[in-house]
């Protein structure tokens, strides 16, 4: 079966209208639907369709398209095309894992075909690595296969530069306890050479065991300092490491935070930085030691005796080999033990937090069968890397064990022979394990730095992200608070805008009320004027200038916010009040919260001011919650003010307070509310009525009734349905 072509739109000679290529897709089926190749280009001007050499073999003009379609097939899609004469074309076809690029170029047609800008986002996200084309953790995340560790590591040991002077004495005390371990076998020789086949000597005896507990007791104070040292340097540095990860996942903008669930964000600042410091405090202090040993061991034996040292060092290339030959895969499987943590992480937060939701519906059981999920999902992976770990490490035990064998072989065939003193023997047997020790260190340190390496690169992914540009601070910047909109035009996903050309300007002291249905843009315009996300097209004007040349902190310490369901942190309803104003006086608090009409219940308390919130505010009512967060945006004295259905969850009486304060707290400022009951935006300046993503009325209250057009019908529409409540509450 072919795409049937339509030969008056089919002409070879016509050129394209523009030369430049707007939107190219290559697709993975052939004009008979087999896996072949084809290739979808756009320009302004033309659609066509390109087989596999660049052949074409389908042209349509973007002046005779009407619209453009994805029809859904078994186990992929066809992308249509409509003429303006209704006859329905089907250009090319391709499977499930290409269908969102394709809807997203019939929508970039339909665009171009109707003479608007093109908005289109063909950016996938990556689920495999572009080097090695493995699956990667996360979508758009860093393929632990292909990542620089010695990059990775010298990052880690960037954060050791503040304490430079202790990492140098700590390296100086391992070189120590290194000519300290090197000693004891040197004296056994000694001993067995000089004491024990002379069977005389004795005084040399004392001296050498005297010498011995003396290296001794030195060797504990070492290890004990540098214990103690490695302690303290590894935890300022973990400390600053997870200050840097929280402080760069605060700044980092409100797109990353809508990606992200909280749990796995909490694991980079939690999980990852203990692993992390885990080999801070376990892998670098003992690589440093082991490391200085080993190549002091293999230099004493080849001193020797350089037969029995190259049989006593015969497995060290083997291991090595073991070690770097399953390093990568070994990695990737503590990486995905990461991912695991985080999605662990995650269900837990999101069902302690949702607790009450979980009790309201009975299911505990439900969600502890997702905990199990996820608990058996992190078992699994943990169990899987650490076995494979495991079977690792027992391979370089195994040929260790053979080195061990061979030196006794080769060390008693000598020693018979008469070629090898036995002292010499005993010393190399002694200097033995100060080989294999290290080096079988050396393998368990491997599964430390994988660890830590996986964990680094989550850590280090977050603090490469591009922070929210707060700008220049030299001077502060206050503002009156005229708010302007000029052709403002915003989507989450910028090929399916949510506000579209939005103009408007709001005086200083000014109240705009935001109205429409759900999904109209309301929440959207507010998040603008926070600046949490910028405009696509078009400016946003705070006193008639771009609001992205103030710096972003001003403009912030000058927004007021007073949300549907406020949040409170953890503390005092004193210290909840004066978030906004730290070091606010008491007096101040008190006469925020009285404008916010809660100073009553406030003292109505046990503790009163002092009172703590619980969690999220759980120990205070849904109204008195709202109340201090009313006061706090009172305390904070803010230019611009933003309400966002304030008064939505509250009872009658509840919302009377509220509203009285609110009415106190809007005096003077530039005002812009949101609100469920329309009513409540009675003594608004303006209301600003959106309707998907566009203005579709804008003026006062009275104005917009008499004009009895969208918000006319959505004031009769609550009415009535306000009626029907009011009489099912009657009849009850």
């Amino acid at each position: 079966m072919t795409n049937p072509i339509n030969p008056s739109l089919l002409d070879p000679d016509q050129t394209t209208a523009s030369s430049d290529i707007l939107i190219q897709l290559e697709a993975d089926l052939d004009a008979n639907f087999d896996y072949g190749h084809q290739t979808l280009e756009v320009t302004s001007g033309v659609v066509r369709i390109l087989e596999k050499g660049g052949v074409e073999v389908l042209r349509i003009p973007m002046t005779e398209i009407a619209s453009a379609r994805n029809e859904p097939l078994v186990g992929g899609g066809r992308l249509e095309l409509t003429t303006k004469l209704g006859e329905i074309i089907p250009i090319i076809s391709y499977t499930h894992t290409l269908g969102a690029k394709f809807s997203e170029a019939a929508r970039g047609i339909e665009q171009l075909a109707q003479g608007k800008e093109l908005l289109v986002n063909l950016k996938r996200e990556l689920t495999r690595c572009i080097k090695c084309g493995r699956l990667l953790p996360e979508a758009d995340g860093v393929c632990p296969a292909c990542v620089d560790r010695g990059k990775t590591l010298i990052r880690i040991l960037r954060f050791v530069a503040p304490y430079k002077k202790q990492a140098i004495f700590l390296t100086v005390l391992s070189f120590c306890t290194t000519l300290m371990n090197l000693t004891p076998p040197y004296i056994q020789g000694r001993l067995i050479r000089e004491v024990f086949e002379k069977k005389t000597n004795l005084p040399l005896l004392w001296q050498l065991i005297g010498v011995w507990i003396l290296i001794a007791i030195l060797g504990t104070v070492v290890n004990i300092t540098r214990d103690r040292l490695t302690a303290w340097l590894s935890g300022n540095v973990a400390a600053d490491l997870r200050s840097t990860v929280y402080r760069a996942i605060e700044f980092l903008q409100l797109t990353f935070f809508d990606k992200k669930q909280v749990g796995a964000i909490a694991s980079r600042v939690t999980s990852d930085t203990d692993r992390v410091w885990g080999f801070l405090v376990e892998g670098v202090p003992y690589f440093l030691l082991n490391g200085l040993t080993l190549i002091g061991v293999v230099g004493v034996l080849i001193f020797i005796n350089p037969l029995m040292a190259a049989v006593i060092l015969a497995p060290v290339p083997i291991v090595t080999f073991i070690g770097v030959a399953f390093w990568k895969g070994q990695s990737q499987l503590f990486h995905r033990v990461g991912q695991k943590w985080a999605r662990f992480h995650n269900h837990l937060n999101e069902s302690l937090h949702g607790i009450r939701v979980v009790k309201a519906f009975a299911k505990e059981d439900g969600e502890f069968t997702k905990f199990q999920q996820r608990n058996h999902e992190l078992r699994n992976a943990g169990v899987h890397a650490d076995a494979r770990w495991f079977t690792i490490f027992g391979g370089m035990i195994f040929f260790t064990t053979v080195g061990t064998v061979l030196c006794w072989a080769m060390g008693g065939y000598l020693v018979a022979s008469g070629k090898l003193a036995l002292s010499e023997f005993w010393m190399m047997q002694a200097y033995l394990s100060l080989v294999y020790g290290p080096l079988q260190w050396f393998a368990a340190v491997n599964n430390w730095f994988s660890r830590a390496m996986a964990g680094a690169e989550r850590i280090f992914e977050v603090t490469d992200m591009e922070p929210e540009s707060y700008g220049d601070r030299a001077k502060r910047i206050d503002i009156t608070g005229e708010v302007e909109f000029d052709h403002v035009r915003f989507g989450y996903d910028k090929s399916n805008p949510v506000l579209k050309d939005i103009c408007f300007t709001a005086k200083p002291g000014e109240m705009i009320g935001l109205v429409g249905k759900s999904g109209a843009g309301k929440s959207t315009t507010i998040n603008l004027i926070g600046r949490f996300y910028e405009p696509d097209a078009g400016l946003i004007k705070v006193d008639g200038v771009n609001y992205k040349d103030i710096p972003l902190q001003d403009l912030r310490e000058q927004i007021g916010i007073v949300l549907q369901e406020p949040f409170l942190f953890n503390g005092t309803i004193a210290e909840n009040i004066s978030y906004g104003k730290p070091g606010a006086s008491f007096e101040d608090i008190v006469a925020a919260s009285r404008a916010a009409n809660a100073h009553d219940f406030i003292i109505g308390k046990a503790d009163g001011y002092d009172s703590m919130v619980g969690e999220r505010g759980a120990k205070l009512s849904g109204g008195e919650r709202q109340r201090v967060s009313i006061a706090r945006a009172i305390l904070h004295n803010p230019r611009i003010l933003i309400l966002d259905e304030a008064t939505s969850s509250v009872d009658i009486e509840t919302e009377k307070k509220i509203q009285e304060a609110i009415q106190r707290l809007v005096a003077g400022r530039t005002t812009f509310a949101i609100a469920h009951r329309l009513s409540t935006l009675k003594n608004a300046d303006r209301l600003i009525v959106l309707d998907r993503g566009e203005i579709a009325e804008m003026g006062t209250h009275e104005e917009l009734m008499d004009k009895k057009g969208v918000f006319y019908k959505l004031v009769q529409t609550q009415t009535a349905i306000n009626e029907i409540i009011e009489l099912g509450t009657i009849n009850a």
